[in-house]
């Protein structure tokens, strides 16, 4: 017995949509997992161990595994007393300009954090900085 041409197109239909939902399937492998993003200083832009109080220097991290290439943002602890970037971030290896607070903070420390824009409750790198007295010296330009 023949099948009818409605049968037919309800059997094509049928194929299709099961080719496409095992070609979908197939595309997205749940076992994959992207490399992480990792967030590390610059070797030509690191952060110095020590600076001037009020002094500048040129910082810049390496971002690896961003596929959306969003770079970092730059901050300090303590908070409000730990000096400033210009600007707050950058992309991978743009250098910033960091200016050491005008005065040093309680311990004399202060920490410079750079966090990936992409991925930032994983992708940190910081680093301390000893604020010393002595002459400011130059500004920077980022």
């Amino acid at each position: 017995m023949p099948l009818r041409q409605s049968t037919l197109r309800l059997i094509a239909k049928a194929v299709i949509a099961t080719a496409m939902i095992a070609a979908l399937v197939a595309c997205g492998d749940p076992k994959y997992q992207p490399p992480a993003i990792v967030v590390t200083f610059d070797p030509n832009f690191p952060p110095p161990a020590s600076i001037n109080a009020g002094a500048y220097a040129g910082i810049a991290a390496d971002v690896a595994n961003d596929t959306k290439n969003a770079g970092v943002t730059f901050s300090c602890t303590p908070a409000g007393d730990c000096g400033s970037f210009n600007p707050t971030g950058g992309g991978s290896a743009g250098p910033v300009c960091y200016q050491a607070p005008g005065t040093a903070p309680t311990g004399g420390t202060v920490t410079v954090t750079a966090t990936s824009v992409t991925d930032p409750t994983k992708s940190i790198a910081s680093a301390p900085i000893t604020i010393t007295s002595g002459p400011p010296g130059q500004s920077c330009e980022p």
